[in-house]
């Protein structure tokens, strides 16, 4: 006799949580997909805990060995740049570590809809293979449009197939927690960025090229194995609800606008920190190892790490909206007023350290932020739309702020105040959909 699902998840909960929990479930504005839903499927609470550590910590693997390896692309440019290709331009070697993230966002909403209808674990499957498959792939690459499809077209794919959903699992299992948990998740992307900048810095000092991509092959192909069987789900078959493939009452809804709109500009200004510290080093000092012009984005990713994990304790305090206007808006700030006037090693660490920090709690924040306004009936289908809003951005934005710095002889001033102003427009605009939801200033939402 199968086990009762209570029984599989459960967690003592006192009184006050129970009624506590209620509370947030029924705090979020309901979706089109939650309308006409019994009171008592909605009071179906996650357990908080228990098995959804577990969940956790395998959608942390994936973000690491996935999402994560695009955090890594300013050493993997830096060393195209020297030994591989030395005759491509920046903005082409730019283009190139975007494109994974276009495709992503542009194929999330497919995958992010499926999984929704018909699970998760199917999709994050293929997703593991195909990743596992396209590094191998850049082992026989000799040509740069090999890389193109490789690491753009292959890699954006694989990450299209796990993104949306490991994000969107949490939500299942934590509701108290939602956003610390999330932020774990998205944590593990910039943990996994921060190590494999410079263990893969290292292993192609001394391998080379192939030899490198062949270790990383077995070490991501092992890791997302054993995180597959970590992961679970906690709905059954019976409460996987119909695909609407367009929703268009988020289309009507202003405050989808606002907050599309702010991950729209907010993507343009966030990447060009990231792929361009280790070059931004080398020019301002051009004594350093290579070792060394690489650990600031290893600090930075670290740093991010440690900021999209604490951000999560912050929202489930002061509310996910107006802890993701606080971070783009600290984020925007941190690129103007200092990597602006940084120009010593000491500085270049400490920029390191300050933007990592905030930089990416947007990426953490976005799936509470959407249970939030929405709530979380098809959270992987949301997310995926969501993704959307950053194509652009993910497309462009660095190579965009590789045009801005060859366009200008090297100065990194206008790429600072361009990466920096577009975050604090992306802050300004969510401020309709904060105060249209939430009026009061200083309510937690």
């Amino acid at each position: 006799m199968d086990t009762p699902r209570s029984e599989k998840t459960h967690v003592e909960v006192s009184e006050d949580d129970k009624a506590y929990k209620y509370a947030e479930a029924r705090s979020a504005a309901p979706s089109v997909y939650e309308k006409g839903t019994p009171i008592e499927e909605v009071a179906d609470l996650p357990p908080d805990g228990g098995r959804g550590w577990l969940v956790i910590f395998g959608c942390v693997i994936f973000s690491a060995a996935t999402v994560g390896w695009g955090y890594v692309w300013g050493v993997t440019e830096e060393y195209f740049k020297e030994h591989v290709f030395p005759d491509a331009s920046e903005s082409v070697l730019s283009t190139l570590g975007s494109m994974s993230g276009m495709f992503m966002t542009m194929l999330s909403v497919i995958p992010g809809k499926l999984a929704d209808r018909y699970g998760y674990k199917p999709f994050l499957a293929a997703g593991g293979a195909l990743w596992t498959l396209s590094m191998l792939l850049c082992v026989f690459a000799t040509q740069l449009w090999h890389f193109f499809v490789i690491m753009g077209l292959i890699q954006g794919l694989a990450n299209a197939l796990v993104y949306p959903l490991i994000v969107a699992l949490p939500a299942q299992w934590f509701l108290r927690y939602r956003a610390l948990a999330t932020g774990m998740v998205v944590a593990g992307s910039s943990l996994g960025g921060a190590v494999s900048s410079l263990v893969f810095r290292e292993l192609l000092t001394n391998f080379g090229l192939k030899k490198s991509f062949g270790i990383y092959t077995a070490i991501d192909g092992s890791l997302l194995f054993v995180a597959w069987f970590m992961i679970s789900e906690r709905r059954k078959p019976s409460e996987r609800k119909k695909i609407v493939w367009i929703d268009r009452s988020f289309f009507s809804d202003p405050v989808f606008w606002s907050l599309g709109l702010c991950f729209f500009f907010t993507v343009f200004g966030y990447l060009s920190p990231i792929f361009f510290l280790p070059t931004f080093a080398s020019q301002k000092l051009p004594h350093l190892s290579d070792l060394l012009a690489a650990l600031p984005v290893t600090m930075l990713n670290f740093s991010a790490a440690a900021g999209r994990t604490l951000i999560g304790f912050l929202a489930d305090r002061i509310g996910p909206v107006n802890s993701l206007w606080a971070m783009i808006m600290l984020s925007g700030l941190t690129q103007l007023l200092v990597w602006t006037f940084v120009s010593n090693y000491a500085g270049i660490m400490a920029f390191a350290i300050m933007y990592g920090f905030v930089c990416g709690c947007f990426l953490s924040l976005s799936p509470a932020v959407a249970a939030q306004l929405w709530g979380s009936g098809r959270l992987a289908g949301l997310s995926g739309l969501m993704l959307l809003f950053n194509l652009p951005g993910n497309s462009a934005g660095a190579p965009l702020g590789g045009a801005i710095l060859t366009g200008t002889g090297n100065n990194w001033t206008a790429v600072s105040c361009y990466s920096g102003g577009l975050q604090i427009l992306g802050a300004t605009v969510l401020l309709y959909a904060r105060l249209k939801r939430e009026p009061k200033v200083f309510a937690r939402y």
